[in-house]
């Protein structure tokens, strides 16, 4: 009986492949930040990291084939990694601010974005490359947080420690070159901070250089 079973279930697995692959990728993440939020140019212990690793694993498959075009879909987790920023800033008031020189404290924050691309990809095969252009959107999960010490404005010195963490749903679109199995891809999440956060992170939007299998 089991071996019946093994045999009716190869070729339902067989066509499904047909339907979908898996793919996996690294690459590097360069989150576009602002000064003044978060870090100070100029100011002591001022330090920034934007630009770090990512990685992506989902799945993809075939809507429309016609020779050598065609559009595939994709359903990718994909995590653009954490960055972080520190400085001994200047503040004002109940604000956190850069123009101004009344008061400092020390600022040391990091988070990260991560979420699922869910995409279509048109393409097409020329000189024996797969040329392609992507566009969908990103449900992603942003998180930061921050840690202030030496807080004294109308008051003695406090330290303090801030938080916010949201769903979201961002465009991303990208362009990409490979042969099938192997693809270089570059997109853009356009994750531009919005003003309703309390605790914003410290980055706007997100370019990601990724190298991804299929398997």
């Amino acid at each position: 009986m089991k071996l019946a079973a093994l045999l009716i279930a190869l070729p339902i697995v067989a066509h499904a492949q047909s339907f979908f692959q898996m793919e996996a990728g690294l690459g590097i993440t360069r989150y576009q930040t602002e000064n003044g939020r978060w870090y100070q140019n100029g100011q002591p212990d001022n330090r920034v990291t934007s630009t770090v690793p990512a990685f992506t694993l989902g799945l993809t498959g075939p809507v429309v084939t016609l020779g050598a075009w065609g559009v595939d879909w994709h359903a990718d987790y994909v995590n653009l990694g954490r960055a972080a920023a520190s400085c001994q800033c200047d503040t004002s008031d109940a604000d956190y601010a850069a123009h101004t020189t009344k008061h400092t404290a020390f600022y040391s924050g990091s988070g990260r974005a991560q979420g699922v691309a869910l995409t279509l990809e048109p393409y097409r095969y020329y000189a024996g490359l797969r040329w392609a252009a992507e566009a969908g959107a990103y449900v992603y999960h942003s998180s930061w947080n921050e840690s202030v010490t030496g807080w004294t404005v109308g008051g003695p010195p406090v330290d303090l420690s801030l938080s916010e963490s949201r769903w979201s749903v961002a465009p991303v679109a990208g362009l990409s070159v490979g042969n099938g199995k192997w693809t270089a891809g570059y997109r853009h999440y356009f994750m531009r901070y919005r003003k309703a956060e309390n605790v914003p992170p410290l980055w706007n939007d997100a370019d990601v250089l990724m190298f991804t299998k299929r398997f």
